[in-house]
């Protein structure tokens, strides 16, 4: 089910005109989501906001001018992101860009992930990607100019997988994948997929593992700062970017090529403090 501000419809074109930048952005509720809105508001764009629960675009945006209007819509629910694309296209004209920032992301050992965290970790990081990136395609494809998809996915590239985030991390491997799947399908349009690594962030939803990353060295990113990052990623239509600083891009650039030299050099160290830090 959508549902949204009717009055909203229309006002953001008339107030910032027909040629701003516009972009959709899923599962904007969380300090990331929020941050992005905020950045691209005041960067000019149109928008709309999405997620599952009921919210209000002025509160998100941090501005009262009608600049974005707030749907919801279930990233688990292929109808409703269908509906989604359909309510979107109608009230921006066309979209510059389509942000997906769902996802979930349990931490557990490899015996404790029940059935029903496999199915959520797949539905909302797997098939929600790709049903999302079906339901906004023909519009991208049919509009001059195309579009960029940016799909926000785990630290690092998605392929670097660690104890205690096995099953998470196959979702994220799966998603980079898609990515690189659809862009060579795509090669020749000017519609882009993005797979973004973002920096661990200073964000609510990271707060019980800022010890962790502290020990490993890592230092959190404001959510700010990701939004700059995924705002130059929209612009430049970067297919890929990942963020971490050069600790977590080496041990990225290692990994691919041997993973036991990226053990050998950090991520052993890594698995352990998380083994520390997770549930048993």
């Amino acid at each position: 089910m959508i549902t949204g501000d009717a009055a909203g419809i229309g006002r953001a074109a008339a107030e910032r005109g027909m040629d701003a930048p516009t972009a959709v952005l899923i599962g904007v509720t969380g300090g990331l989501g929020q941050a992005l809105a905020r950045l691209l508001a005041a960067e000019g764009f149109r928008m709309v906001l999405a997620a599952r629960r009921e919210h209000d675009a002025a509160a998100l945006t941090g501005r009262n001018d009608g600049s974005a209007i707030y749907l919801r819509a279930d990233v688990t629910d292929p109808a409703s992101l269908e509906n989604l694309a359909a309510a979107a296209f109608d009230h921006l004209g066309r979209i510059d860009a389509v942000v997906n920032l769902a996802g979930i992301s349990p931490r557990k050992a490899i015996e404790d992930y029940t059935s029903a965290d496999l199915d959520a970790l797949l539905a909302v990081n797997v098939k929600g990607p790709i049903c999302l990136t079906q339901a906004f395609l023909p519009g991208l494809r049919k509009q001059t100019g195309g579009g960029v998809i940016v799909h926000i996915g785990g630290a690092m590239d998605g392929r670097v997988a660690l104890p205690f985030m096995s099953a998470y991390a196959a979702t994220r491997g799966a998603l980079a994948s898609y990515v690189q799947g659809a862009n060579r399908e795509l090669a020749g349009t000017d519609v882009v997929l993005s797979f973004f690594g973002p920096a661990p962030s200073n964000t609510e939803s990271e707060s019980a593992y800022f010890d962790m990353w502290r020990k490993m060295g890592v230092a959190l990113c404001e959510p700010d700062a990701v939004a700059r990052d995924i705002l130059a990623t929209i612009r430049q239509r970067r297919r890929a970017h990942i963020m971490g600083g050069s600790l977590l891009r080496m041990l990225t650039l290692v990994n691919a090529v041997s993973p036991s030299a990226a053990d050998a050099i950090g991520l052993r160290r890594f698995g352990k403090l998380i083994q520390q830090h997770s549930p048993h």
